[in-house]
This record gives C-alpha cells, sequence and structure tokens, in this order.
C-alpha cells in the first residue's frame, strides 16, 4: 500500500494573475501534493508552476491543449510516467478533453491518473438553444476511461462544470465514485470564490476527485486558501489523501 495526495485546481488562465501568482506559488509549496492537477493552464502559469514545482516532472504530449487546458504534475521520487495522451471529447473548446498519464509508483503499483475540464454552462450555444454540452462529453469520457484504464486503479478529476450529471455517469458508466461520497461527506462548494468572481448566481460542488479500483480515501477537502492580498482562482481546490492497492 502507499499513500498518495492529490489536489485539482481550475487555475482561471491569467486572469487576475499578477495579482494571483503569489498565492498559487504558495499554496503548492505549501501543501506539497504528490500529483497536482490543473485547468485552464497557459504558457505563462505554467513557466511559474514549472519554476516553483521543481520536484516534479510535468507531463506534457505533442497536443496544444497541455499548453493551453490541462497539465499533470507529478513527484519524480515517487512515480515513474509509463505513457501518457489525451482524448478528444468533441467539444466546443477544441483543446479540452481527457488529459490521462499512467504512472507506476515506488512498490510497483500501476496508477492512471486522468484530468478534465468539461463545458461551461454558459456557453453561447447553450444559452441560446438550452441544450447542455456536458452529459454527451461525459458518456464520450467514461467510455474512453473504460478503454484506457483496464484493471489498473484510476483516479479522475477535473472542473465538471456540473454537480450532478458527469459523476453520476462517471460513477454509473465507468465505476467511479466521488471521493466525498466515499467518506460520507457532502461536496463543498467549490464555485464561485467570492473574493474575485461575480458569478455569485453559481453555487456548485463543480470540482470533482472521482476513484476506481483498489483506492481508499482518508481525506478529502476543499481547502479555501488565501494569502494577505492574493487568493488562488475563482475556484476553490480540492485536494485528497488516498491509500493505493489496499
Amino acid at each position: 500500500m502507499q499513500r498518495i495526495s492529490l489536489i485539482t485546481l481550475n487555475l482561471w488562465n491569467t486572469e487576475y494573475w499578477e495579482q494571483r501568482r503569489t498565492c498559487v506559488v504558495s499554496f503548492v509549496q505549501t501543501f506539497h501534493a504528490d500529483i497536482y492537477c490543473f485547468q485552464e493552464v497557459r504558457e505563462q502559469t505554467l513557466c511559474v508552476l514549472d519554476s516553483a514545482l521543481s520536484e516534479y516532472q510535468r507531463i506534457e504530449g505533442p497536443e496544444e491543449g497541455w499548453r493551453c487546458e490541462n497539465s499533470i504534475y507529478v513527484k519524480k521520487s515517487l512515480f515513474t510516467v509509463l505513457d501518457y495522451g489525451r482524448v478528444d471529447l468533441q467539444m466546443p473548446e477544441i483543446h479540452r478533453g481527457v488529459f490521462w498519464a499512467r504512472l507506476r509508483t515506488t512498490d510497483n503499483r500501476p496508477l492512471f491518473v486522468a484530468t478534465m475540464h468539461l463545458t461551461h454552462q454558459l456557453n453561447a450555444d447553450e444559452l441560446r438553444t438550452g441544450i447542455g454540452y456536458r452529459h454527451g462529453e461525459a458518456h464520450r469520457a467514461a467510455k474512453a476511461l473504460n478503454s484506457l484504464i483496464g484493471d489498473d486503479d484510476a483516479i479522475i478529476c477535473g472542473d465538471f462544470n456540473d454537480p450532478v450529471h458527469p459523476a453520476r455517469i462517471f460513477s454509473q458508466e465507468a465505476g467511479f465514485t466521488e471521493v466525498f461520497t466515499a467518506l460520507g461527506l457532502c461536496a463543498p462548494v467549490t464555485f464561485p470564490c467570492p473574493y474575485l468572481s461575480n458569478e455569485g448566481f453559481l453555487v456548485e460542488a463543480i470540482d470533482k476527485i472521482m476513484l476506481r479500483g483498489n483506492i481508499k480515501p482518508v481525506l478529502a477537502t476543499s481547502p479555501q486558501y488565501t494569502i494577505v492580498g492574493g487568493v488562488l482562482s475563482d475556484h476553490w481546490p480540492v485536494a485528497a489523501v488516498l491509500d493505493i492497492g489496499l
């Protein structure tokens, strides 16, 4: 068995970046998670993270989305990266998708990790038609995950932009359990962060960590991390401590 920690955070591209960057660096270095999964990265934010996370390997494939949408950082001392890739979900945001990595732990166990950022409810087409994208995206992601994961232990996470249906679909169609549900807890609100966002009409638990296989959650939280004069994002992160390979 190996105990690891994982944090997922939507970095909100470069909005208010100069006001946020010190807080982001302080956060990742304070929590020192074994795996970080980020959404809405940009080259400007990745440069800062690369410097702050020098003990980590940033996984990067050839697709542009690894540099302008999602990123995965893993501690070099704990994981060997065996493979990685991106699954296209036919999204209106053409560089998004499921970004995944197949890892090997120090006790020689395989671990599959994936992160994604599903389409926002205020997408222009959805506002016009009332027809959402997230159901279809989640169904396509679940099918791809079943094909990719096999019998490995797996963690998926990200900004689902929906508190209900993607997690329900991943549970029913791909056998995942949401980490707070597994611990008998109500999922906390992760959006919006009121310090920066004007979207107070949206109050949702939309940032998720989900588990499959022989993984036992020990702790899950959404740390509302701030420093004087700084905050992380318009989202709050989700963090979990997990026992792998029980």
